[in-house]
C-alpha cells in the first residue's frame, strides 16, 4: 500500500509544487496565449524534465557537486542572462500578435522550446533542496520510513509527472483563453509578463553579487 500513496503524494507535492509563478510559467503563457501549443508544450516537457533530474541528484547524494562556488556562480550568471534576455525580447515584441485561428500559420521551434524549459528550470538548482524537503515530509506523513533506490526513483518520477500535470493544463487552459483576447490586450499581457522577467532576474544577479564578495 505503500507505493501507491507514495505515488499519490509525491504527484500532489509536484502539481501544487508547479503552480507559483516562475520564468516556466511565463514563457509557457507567452506562446499558448499566441496559439503556439507545441512551442508551450515543448517548454513544459523541458522544464519538467530538469526538475526531474536535480531530484535525482538530490535523492541519490550527488549534491555536494553543485555547493562548489565556481559552479554555482556560473549557474546564476546563466540563469541571470536568459531571464534578462527573455525580459527584454518581450517587451521589445510585445505587440506581435499571432492568430490561434490559423495554427498552421504560427511559427515556433519546438526543438528549442525544449531546450528553453529545460535551461529555465535547470538554471534553479535550489529546487534539490526542495526535493530533499518533499521527501522529509513523506517521512513525516509516515508513508515511508525510508528512501531505497527503487522508492526514490517512484518518488521522483512521480512528483515529476505532477509537474509536468500542471504546466500541461496551464498551456490548455491558456490556449483556450487567448481565443477571446484582443490583440491590445495581448500586448498588454506581454508587457506585463516581461516586466515580470526583469524583476525575476534580480534574483540571480543578488546571487550572483553574494558569491562575488
Amino acid at each position: 500500500m505503500e507505493i501507491p500513496l507514495l505515488i499519490i503524494a509525491a504527484y500532489l507535492i509536484g502539481f501544487v509544487t508547479a503552480i507559483p509563478l516562475g520564468a516556466t510559467q511565463i514563457e509557457i503563457a507567452k506562446r499558448a496565449l499566441k496559439g503556439q501549443l507545441p512551442q508551450a508544450l515543448m517548454i513544459a516537457a523541458g522544464s519538467a524534465a530538469s526538475d526531474v533530474m536535480y531530484g535525482f541528484i538530490a535523492l541519490f547524494g550527488i549534491a555536494p557537486f553543485l555547493r562548489n562556488s565556481g559552479v554555482m556562480l556560473a549557474f546564476w550568471l546563466v540563469s541571470w542572462a536568459l531571464l534578462l534576455a527573455l525580459g527584454a525580447y518581450t517587451l521589445l515584441h510585445y505587440g506581435r500578435h499571432v492568430s490561434i485561428r490559423r495554427p498552421k500559420t504560427v511559427p515556433g521551434n519546438t526543438r528549442l522550446a525544449l531546450l528553453l524549459g529545460f535551461s529555465l528550470a535547470a538554471t534553479n538548482s535550489p529546487i534539490m533542496l526542495w526535493w530533499l524537503l518533499y521527501a522529509e515530509i513523506i517521512k513525516k506523513l509516515g508513508i515511508l520510513s525510508v528512501f531505497t533506490a527503487k522508492t526514490s526513483v517512484i518518488f521522483v518520477l512521480s512528483g515529476g509527472a505532477g509537474i509536468a500535470s500542471y504546466l500541461v493544463l496551464l498551456s490548455f487552459i491558456l490556449l483556450r483563453v487567448g481565443k477571446f483576447i484582443s490583440e491590445k490586450a495581448e500586448s498588454a499581457i506581454n508587457i506585463s509578463l516581461g516586466i515580470v522577467l526583469i524583476l525575476l532576474s534580480f534574483y540571480p544577479l543578488e546571487k550572483i553579487l553574494q558569491l562575488l564578495r
